[in-house]
Protein backbone atom coordinates (compact mmCIF):
# COMPACT_ATOMS: atom_id res chain seq x y z
CA UNK A 1 0.00 0.00 0.00
CA UNK A 2 1.67 3.85 -0.95
CA UNK A 3 2.57 5.26 2.45
CA UNK A 4 0.66 8.21 1.87
CA UNK A 5 -2.73 5.65 1.63
CA UNK A 6 -0.95 4.24 5.35
CA UNK A 7 -1.28 7.38 6.88
CA UNK A 8 -4.56 8.96 5.67
CA UNK A 9 -6.12 5.58 6.68
CA UNK A 10 -4.96 5.71 10.01
CA UNK A 11 -5.64 9.12 10.54
CA UNK A 12 -9.59 8.32 9.74
CA UNK A 13 -9.11 5.34 12.29
CA UNK A 14 -8.11 8.25 14.65
CA UNK A 15 -10.52 10.58 13.78
CA UNK A 16 -13.33 8.49 13.51
CA UNK A 17 -14.53 8.98 17.89
CA UNK A 18 -14.48 12.49 17.04
CA UNK A 19 -17.25 12.07 14.12
CA UNK A 20 -19.34 9.49 16.57
CA UNK A 21 -19.39 11.73 19.68
CA UNK A 22 -20.38 15.13 17.18
CA UNK A 23 -23.13 12.53 15.90
CA UNK A 24 -24.65 11.92 19.58
CA UNK A 25 -23.93 15.55 20.04
CA UNK A 26 -21.83 14.97 22.70
CA UNK A 27 -19.41 17.60 22.09
CA UNK A 28 -20.33 20.83 24.09
CA UNK A 29 -18.90 23.31 21.89
CA UNK A 30 -20.63 24.18 18.29
CA UNK A 31 -18.28 23.80 15.61
CA UNK A 32 -17.53 27.13 14.33
CA UNK A 33 -17.70 27.12 10.65
CA UNK A 34 -13.83 28.35 9.61
CA UNK A 35 -14.69 30.29 6.77
CA UNK A 36 -16.80 32.94 8.16
CA UNK A 37 -16.28 35.01 11.45
CA UNK A 38 -16.43 33.63 15.20
CA UNK A 39 -20.28 33.32 16.15
CA UNK A 40 -21.42 33.14 12.86
CA UNK A 41 -24.16 29.96 12.91
CA UNK A 42 -26.11 28.01 10.77
CA UNK A 43 -29.23 29.15 8.70
CA UNK A 44 -32.27 30.45 10.54
CA UNK A 45 -35.14 28.39 9.90
CA UNK A 46 -37.73 30.48 8.54
CA UNK A 47 -41.51 30.09 8.45
CA UNK A 48 -42.69 29.16 4.43
CA UNK A 49 -45.23 29.98 2.93
CA UNK A 50 -47.73 27.78 1.29
CA UNK A 51 -49.16 30.25 -1.49
CA UNK A 52 -47.71 32.99 -3.34
CA UNK A 53 -49.23 36.36 -2.85
CA UNK A 54 -52.82 37.09 -5.16
CA UNK A 55 -51.70 39.45 -8.01
CA UNK A 56 -53.85 41.96 -8.67
CA UNK A 57 -55.81 41.40 -11.63
CA UNK A 58 -54.67 44.65 -13.23
CA UNK A 59 -50.80 44.10 -12.88
CA UNK A 60 -51.10 40.95 -15.16
CA UNK A 61 -50.73 42.43 -18.43
CA UNK A 62 -48.52 44.90 -16.75
CA UNK A 63 -46.32 42.20 -16.26
CA UNK A 64 -46.11 40.61 -19.20
CA UNK A 65 -45.57 44.05 -20.59
CA UNK A 66 -42.20 44.54 -18.46
CA UNK A 67 -41.13 41.08 -19.32
CA UNK A 68 -41.34 42.43 -22.98
CA UNK A 69 -38.50 44.99 -21.74
CA UNK A 70 -36.23 42.38 -21.58
CA UNK A 71 -36.26 41.22 -24.70
CA UNK A 72 -35.54 44.85 -26.38
CA UNK A 73 -31.57 45.83 -26.32
CA UNK A 74 -31.80 49.08 -24.13
CA UNK A 75 -30.04 48.36 -20.85
CA UNK A 76 -32.05 50.65 -19.03
CA UNK A 77 -35.49 49.17 -20.41
CA UNK A 78 -33.94 46.04 -18.43
CA UNK A 79 -33.39 47.93 -15.39
CA UNK A 80 -36.30 50.11 -15.44
CA UNK A 81 -38.80 46.68 -15.83
CA UNK A 82 -36.78 44.97 -13.43
CA UNK A 83 -37.40 48.25 -10.50
CA UNK A 84 -41.26 48.00 -11.50
CA UNK A 85 -40.98 43.65 -11.01
CA UNK A 86 -39.62 44.27 -7.91
CA UNK A 87 -42.00 46.66 -6.83
CA UNK A 88 -44.96 44.37 -7.77
CA UNK A 89 -43.31 41.70 -5.71
CA UNK A 90 -43.60 38.09 -4.82
CA UNK A 91 -47.17 37.49 -6.20
CA UNK A 92 -45.74 37.96 -9.86
CA UNK A 93 -43.77 34.62 -9.13
CA UNK A 94 -46.24 32.30 -10.86
CA UNK A 95 -46.53 34.75 -13.95
CA UNK A 96 -42.83 35.43 -14.20
CA UNK A 97 -41.98 31.41 -13.91
CA UNK A 98 -44.14 30.98 -17.06
CA UNK A 99 -41.79 33.06 -19.08
CA UNK A 100 -38.85 30.98 -18.54
CA UNK A 101 -38.32 29.06 -21.76
CA UNK A 102 -35.70 26.61 -22.81
CA UNK A 103 -35.53 27.84 -26.43
CA UNK A 104 -32.15 29.73 -27.77
CA UNK A 105 -34.52 33.09 -27.71
CA UNK A 106 -35.15 33.69 -24.26
CA UNK A 107 -34.82 36.18 -21.40
CA UNK A 108 -33.97 33.80 -18.83
CA UNK A 109 -30.96 35.86 -18.14
CA UNK A 110 -32.81 39.11 -17.00
CA UNK A 111 -35.66 36.78 -15.18
CA UNK A 112 -33.03 35.15 -13.04
CA UNK A 113 -31.49 38.33 -11.65
CA UNK A 114 -34.82 39.21 -10.96
CA UNK A 115 -35.41 36.08 -9.15
CA UNK A 116 -32.30 36.75 -6.87
CA UNK A 117 -33.83 39.37 -5.88
CA UNK A 118 -37.81 38.59 -5.16
CA UNK A 119 -36.99 34.81 -4.16
CA UNK A 120 -36.03 34.07 -0.33
CA UNK A 121 -35.82 30.90 2.06
CA UNK A 122 -39.75 31.52 3.00
CA UNK A 123 -40.79 30.71 -0.31
CA UNK A 124 -39.10 27.32 -0.42
CA UNK A 125 -41.93 25.03 -0.77
CA UNK A 126 -43.38 26.82 -3.18
CA UNK A 127 -40.31 27.11 -5.09
CA UNK A 128 -39.56 22.94 -4.66
CA UNK A 129 -43.20 23.11 -6.34
CA UNK A 130 -42.45 24.69 -9.23
CA UNK A 131 -38.80 23.04 -9.69
CA UNK A 132 -41.04 19.72 -10.49
CA UNK A 133 -42.17 21.55 -13.72
CA UNK A 134 -40.65 20.69 -17.24
CA UNK A 135 -38.59 23.35 -18.37
CA UNK A 136 -35.18 22.46 -17.79
CA UNK A 137 -33.78 25.83 -17.55
CA UNK A 138 -36.71 26.97 -14.40
CA UNK A 139 -35.38 23.67 -13.06
CA UNK A 140 -31.86 23.86 -13.17
CA UNK A 141 -32.65 27.57 -11.65
CA UNK A 142 -34.76 26.59 -8.71
CA UNK A 143 -32.53 23.82 -7.25
CA UNK A 144 -29.21 25.73 -7.62
CA UNK A 145 -31.42 28.56 -5.86
CA UNK A 146 -32.76 25.86 -2.97
CA UNK A 147 -29.12 24.27 -2.81
CA UNK A 148 -27.81 27.76 -1.27
CA UNK A 149 -30.75 27.66 1.14
CA UNK A 150 -29.22 25.42 3.34
CA UNK A 151 -32.74 24.38 4.31
CA UNK A 152 -32.90 20.79 5.86
CA UNK A 153 -36.27 20.59 5.12
CA UNK A 154 -35.63 20.37 1.50
CA UNK A 155 -33.87 17.34 1.80
CA UNK A 156 -36.73 14.99 0.20
CA UNK A 157 -36.68 17.63 -2.57
CA UNK A 158 -32.83 17.67 -3.40
CA UNK A 159 -33.07 13.96 -3.31
CA UNK A 160 -35.56 14.03 -5.95
CA UNK A 161 -33.81 16.71 -8.24
CA UNK A 162 -30.46 14.52 -7.49
CA UNK A 163 -32.11 12.19 -10.13
CA UNK A 164 -32.95 15.06 -12.65
CA UNK A 165 -31.94 13.78 -16.43
CA UNK A 166 -30.84 17.49 -16.53
CA UNK A 167 -26.90 16.95 -15.14
CA UNK A 168 -26.53 20.53 -14.34
CA UNK A 169 -29.78 20.08 -11.96
CA UNK A 170 -28.59 16.33 -10.49
CA UNK A 171 -25.37 18.10 -9.63
CA UNK A 172 -27.13 21.28 -7.79
CA UNK A 173 -29.38 18.81 -6.30
CA UNK A 174 -26.30 16.33 -5.01
CA UNK A 175 -24.30 19.53 -3.96
CA UNK A 176 -27.29 21.11 -1.51
CA UNK A 177 -27.33 17.16 -0.15
CA UNK A 178 -23.78 17.25 0.44
CA UNK A 179 -23.57 20.93 2.49
CA UNK A 180 -26.71 19.39 4.47
CA UNK A 181 -24.36 16.60 5.72
CA UNK A 182 -25.82 13.79 3.47
CA UNK A 183 -23.03 11.26 2.58
CA UNK A 184 -24.74 9.27 -0.05
CA UNK A 185 -24.64 12.88 -2.52
CA UNK A 186 -20.87 12.67 -2.05
CA UNK A 187 -20.15 10.17 -4.69
CA UNK A 188 -21.91 12.89 -7.57
CA UNK A 189 -20.53 16.19 -6.70
CA UNK A 190 -17.37 14.45 -6.86
CA UNK A 191 -17.95 12.75 -10.13
CA UNK A 192 -19.61 16.38 -11.47
CA UNK A 193 -17.04 18.76 -10.23
CA UNK A 194 -14.27 16.11 -11.66
CA UNK A 195 -14.67 17.50 -14.79
CA UNK A 196 -16.96 21.18 -14.38
CA UNK A 197 -14.42 22.62 -11.47
CA UNK A 198 -14.10 26.59 -12.80
CA UNK A 199 -18.21 26.57 -13.14
CA UNK A 200 -18.77 24.81 -9.92
CA UNK A 201 -15.80 25.95 -7.85
CA UNK A 202 -18.05 29.59 -6.55
CA UNK A 203 -20.91 27.66 -4.99
CA UNK A 204 -19.06 24.60 -3.84
CA UNK A 205 -17.48 27.40 -1.35
CA UNK A 206 -20.64 29.10 -0.78
CA UNK A 207 -22.32 26.11 0.55
CA UNK A 208 -20.08 23.45 1.32
CA UNK A 209 -18.50 24.97 4.64
CA UNK A 210 -22.12 24.36 6.23
CA UNK A 211 -21.32 20.87 6.58
CA UNK A 212 -17.49 21.48 7.54
CA UNK A 213 -16.52 18.89 10.37
CA UNK A 214 -14.58 16.04 11.14
CA UNK A 215 -17.06 13.49 10.26
CA UNK A 216 -17.77 15.20 6.36
CA UNK A 217 -14.35 16.06 5.45
CA UNK A 218 -13.23 11.94 6.69
CA UNK A 219 -16.21 10.94 4.15
CA UNK A 220 -13.98 12.94 1.67
CA UNK A 221 -10.33 11.51 2.35
CA UNK A 222 -11.73 8.23 2.95
CA UNK A 223 -13.26 8.07 -0.97
CA UNK A 224 -9.91 9.21 -1.85
CA UNK A 225 -7.62 7.33 -0.29
CA UNK A 226 -6.61 4.58 -2.89
CA UNK A 227 -8.17 6.73 -5.56
CA UNK A 228 -6.15 8.34 -8.91
CA UNK A 229 -4.32 11.08 -8.85
CA UNK A 230 -7.14 13.17 -10.75
CA UNK A 231 -9.78 11.48 -8.29
CA UNK A 232 -7.66 12.68 -5.41
CA UNK A 233 -7.45 16.36 -6.71
CA UNK A 234 -10.97 16.69 -6.66
CA UNK A 235 -11.68 15.08 -3.61
CA UNK A 236 -9.34 17.69 -2.36
CA UNK A 237 -10.52 20.59 -3.58
CA UNK A 238 -13.83 19.56 -1.69
CA UNK A 239 -11.94 18.97 1.31
CA UNK A 240 -11.13 22.10 1.26
CA UNK A 241 -14.72 23.66 2.45
CA UNK A 242 -15.29 20.42 4.19
CA UNK A 243 -12.17 19.35 6.07
CA UNK A 244 -10.78 20.45 9.52
CA UNK A 245 -7.82 20.92 11.06
CA UNK A 246 -8.03 17.91 12.86
CA UNK A 247 -7.27 16.63 9.00
CA UNK A 248 -3.98 18.27 9.02
CA UNK A 249 -2.18 14.78 9.45
CA UNK A 250 -3.67 13.68 6.55
CA UNK A 251 -3.21 16.28 4.17
CA UNK A 252 0.50 16.00 5.32
CA UNK A 253 0.68 12.92 3.08
CA UNK A 254 -0.80 14.72 0.59
CA UNK A 255 1.47 17.62 0.51
CA UNK A 256 4.08 15.14 -0.34
CA UNK A 257 2.27 13.45 -3.07
CA UNK A 258 4.61 12.87 -6.21
CA UNK A 259 2.16 14.13 -8.45
CA UNK A 260 2.55 17.53 -8.32
CA UNK A 261 -0.96 18.39 -9.40
CA UNK A 262 -1.99 16.82 -5.82
CA UNK A 263 0.47 18.37 -4.08
CA UNK A 264 -1.13 21.70 -5.15
CA UNK A 265 -4.61 20.94 -4.77
CA UNK A 266 -3.29 20.12 -0.96
CA UNK A 267 -1.68 23.26 -0.72
CA UNK A 268 -4.74 24.91 -1.58
CA UNK A 269 -6.71 22.96 0.87
CA UNK A 270 -4.47 24.14 3.63
CA UNK A 271 -4.73 27.32 2.99
CA UNK A 272 -8.55 27.47 2.95
CA UNK A 273 -8.84 25.71 5.79
CA UNK A 274 -6.31 28.57 7.52
CA UNK A 275 -8.47 31.42 6.05
CA UNK A 276 -6.52 32.36 2.97
CA UNK A 277 -8.21 31.82 -0.57
CA UNK A 278 -7.14 29.29 -2.87
CA UNK A 279 -4.50 29.85 -5.67
CA UNK A 280 -5.89 27.99 -8.54
CA UNK A 281 -3.43 29.00 -10.96
CA UNK A 282 0.05 27.65 -8.82
CA UNK A 283 2.90 26.65 -11.01
CA UNK A 284 4.47 22.82 -10.04
CA UNK A 285 7.47 25.16 -8.78
CA UNK A 286 5.40 27.48 -6.43
CA UNK A 287 2.92 24.33 -5.53
CA UNK A 288 6.44 22.44 -3.82
CA UNK A 289 7.71 25.58 -2.43
CA UNK A 290 4.50 26.36 -0.53
CA UNK A 291 4.07 22.44 0.33
CA UNK A 292 7.30 22.70 2.18
CA UNK A 293 6.13 25.86 3.62
CA UNK A 294 3.02 24.06 4.97
CA UNK A 295 4.67 21.11 6.16
CA UNK A 296 6.71 23.17 8.37
CA UNK A 297 3.65 24.64 9.52
CA UNK A 298 1.26 21.82 10.21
Amino acid sequence: MNPRNRIAIAALALLAPFASLRAQGSDPKPETRQDQPAGQGQPTKVEKLSEWPALKDTDKDRVLGLVGQFRKADPELHAAATKQLITIGEAAMPLLFQQVSDNPNNVNTQLFALFDTLLEPKHAALMARESKKQKVALRRYLVQRLCRFLDSDMLPVLASAAKDKDPETAFFAALGGLALKQKDHLPAVLAYSKNHWREVAPICAEVLPNARSNEAGSWVFEAIAKAPSADQMVGLRLARYLAVKEHTIILRGYLQAADGSVKKEAVNAMRVMHGEAPMENLSVFQAIEMAKEWLNKA
